[in-house]
């Protein structure tokens, strides 16, 4: 005895299109794109550098008001 398929969709993926602008920020917060700001209160610009670059990490907590 087969049993029927049965569809489930979610509503996720009918929802609308994220904007470009803020895309890139959820991507970089789950790292499947580059950070592309250092917070303010780093001021060694070797250690910018090195998180733009991808060697040192920021907790998100850390990061602030961007």
């Amino acid at each position: 005895m087969t049993r029927p398929t049965v569809d489930v969709l979610s509503p996720l993926l009918t929802a609308p299109e994220v904007p470009a602008a803020a895309a890139h920020h959820l991507l970089a917060g789950l790292d499947l794109a580059p950070r592309t700001t250092v917070p303010a209160w780093i001021t060694d610009p070797n250690l910018k550098a090195d998180i733009l670059a991808g060697f040192a990490e920021i907790p998100d907590d850390l990061r602030g008001a961007q």
